[in-house]
């Protein structure tokens, strides 16, 4: 096949929304797993380690972040746009893209280098940071590959990259730790298992187009100028995301920061609901922009429903569960991270909604207003930060509280702009599905607390998961055409596990 093909019929077609509901399902699952897997991870390899190996562990996966951004070009957004609108480009830009970031890792890797020899750093730290940019290379490498898999609605894909790699990493070091090896080889191990998945990258995309090498220095010029919105975005929301933490750790003790990293980091495990919506929904939101008139809108319009409904039993029953999870699993020790966690929550609705937003303005070409957006974010959140953090660390020796405020307020600016910018995809409707959601939420909150006081932690739980779907069902939250498609999957996915049993036997 010389180009990759359109995977999806038209929209608004029921074919369609049932290709999108198999892909949710299909993210949701492979999220699942993956939770499995860092669980374990988290039981077993901190303790192994202790606390300076961890750290060097640590510096190598955050010099890994920082220069996916630096090399990444924040262009895999912009890839799928491209391709789900024009499927033959396909082969072009994945060429394209893989050459250009190619080239931009030489003299990244170049400055590494420098800076490991001559950082004043311990031989152990200088050999960590030089192998972040080879975990980095190679999940850039095939990123585009990705990107074209996505913009084709060819989920499964995406879901066999976040099993094989998170799930490999994970268990790989778990065993690893357990067998006596340290920070550097779980690294090496890391980089082992990225590269083993980039080659199946590279296999797998053989079936659905191919990749043109024919790499030239126009299109090169002309990708990267197109990617720099996105850059900026990319590098804008890295700012924004660490900017917090930073300012703790030099406005106040490791303690307080400590108290601060462990919510966030639970919280940022909450955020998968967005990244599989707007995963799943970006290619179809491109084709609507294609087919013009109120398409996108419509789209838009359930997409951030969608999220914002599914937001409301997460950020509440965050909030109820907080105190007795943390002390639970961390301890008396970490009881000043209760209320951070507990005001982190009140900003998932928010940034629910800001993905979504990200996405609609991405299918339209407009993301430079949205790279505006997070500037202004860059600004707003140190300011707050600047005020807030002394000011809690004088009243209540608890500085993260103030930083935390500062994320709340932050967000509440983006939303605001964020409401200006899609309001065409909001009507009488919206506002009557979310009354009905937080009407579901306040009876699974009430359902929580019951079984919590009468049976403990795990109870709560149960009762929510059982509580807000059985609440959300009663009360039509779901459309008829919703509800249809969860029908369909649900029934398509018993077929298949009885279809299993029986092959089985």
């Amino acid at each position: 096949m010389a180009v990759l093909e359109a995977a999806t019929p038209a929209r608004g077609s029921r074919s369609s929304r049932s290709l999108l509901a198999r892909n949710v399902f299909l993210l949701a699952g492979s999220q699942v797993t993956t939770w499995v897997a860092s669980l374990a991870w988290s039981l077993v390899v901190p303790r192994v380690l202790g606390p300076a190996q961890m750290g060097v562990y640590t510096l190598g996966v955050a010099a890994g972040g920082v220069l996916t951004v630096l090399i990444g070009l924040g262009m895999q957004p912009l890839l799928v746009r491209e391709v789900a609108a024009d499927p033959e480009r396909a082969p072009e830009l994945i060429g394209t893209s893989i050459v250009l970031r190619g080239l931009i890792s030489l003299p990244v890797l170049a400055a590494v280098i420098l800076v490991a020899l001559f950082g004043h750093l311990q031989p152990e730290e200088a050999m960590a940071l030089s192998l972040g940019w080879g975990m980095c290379i190679f999940y850039l490498l095939a990123e585009p590959i990705q990107s074209a898999f996505q913009a084709a609605e060819k989920m499964k894909y995406l879901a066999y990259n976040g099993v094989l790699t998170k799930t490999g990493v994970a268990v790989g070091a778990v065993a690893l730790v357990l067998l006596g090896i340290r920070a550097i080889g779980l690294l090496l191990a890391s980089i082992a298992v990225m590269a083993a998945v980039m080659g199946l990258n590279f296999l797998w995309v053989r079936g659905l187009t191919r990749i043109d090498w024919r790499v030239t220095v126009a299109r090169m010029r002309s990708l990267f100028i197109a990617s720099l919105p996105y850059w900026g975005f990319a590098a804008f929301f890295t700012i924004y995301l660490w900017i917090d933490s930073l300012m703790l750790g030099l406005m106040t003790s490791s303690t307080v920061l400590g108290w601060y990293a462990l919510p966030t980091k639970l919280f940022g495990t909450l955020m998968f609901i967005p990244t599989i919506l707007s995963t799943a929904w970006l290619p179809q939101m491109v084709r609507g922009v294609a087919e013009g008139g109120n398409r996108i809108w419509a789209s838009a319009r359930t997409s951030i429903e969608l999220v914002l409904i599914l937001s409301m039993p997460v950020c509440a029953g965050t909030i109820v569960v907080a105190p007795a999870l943390i002390h639970l699993l961390y301890g008396p020790a970490f009881a000043a991270s209760v209320p951070v966690m507990i005001i982190l929550a009140a900003c998932l609705p928010l940034m629910y909604f800001g993905t979504m937003v990200n996405q609609v303005l991405i299918a339209q070409r407009r993301q430079m207003e949205w790279t505006k957006v997070m500037a202004l974010a860059s600004v707003i959140n140190p300011i707050c930060n600047l005020v807030l953090i002394p000011y809690f660390q004088r009243r209540t020796g608890n500085g993260a509280v103030g930083a935390a405020l500062s994320l709340v307020l932050t967000e509440l600016v983006i939303a605001g702009i964020g409401i200006a910018l899609t309001r065409r995809a909001f009507d009488a409707t919206t506002l009557l599905r979310l009354g009905k959601a937080l009407v579901a939420t306040a009876g699974m909150i009430l359902v929580v607390e019951l079984a919590m006081r009468r049976a403990g932690l795990a109870a709560g739980l149960a009762g929510g998961l059982v509580a807000f779907p059985g609440l959300a069902l009663l009360l039509r939250v779901l459309n008829a055409d919703e509800r249809q498609q969860l029908r369909d999957v649900v029934s398509r996915s018993l077929h298949r596990i009885r279809g299993g049993r029986v092959g089985s036997v």
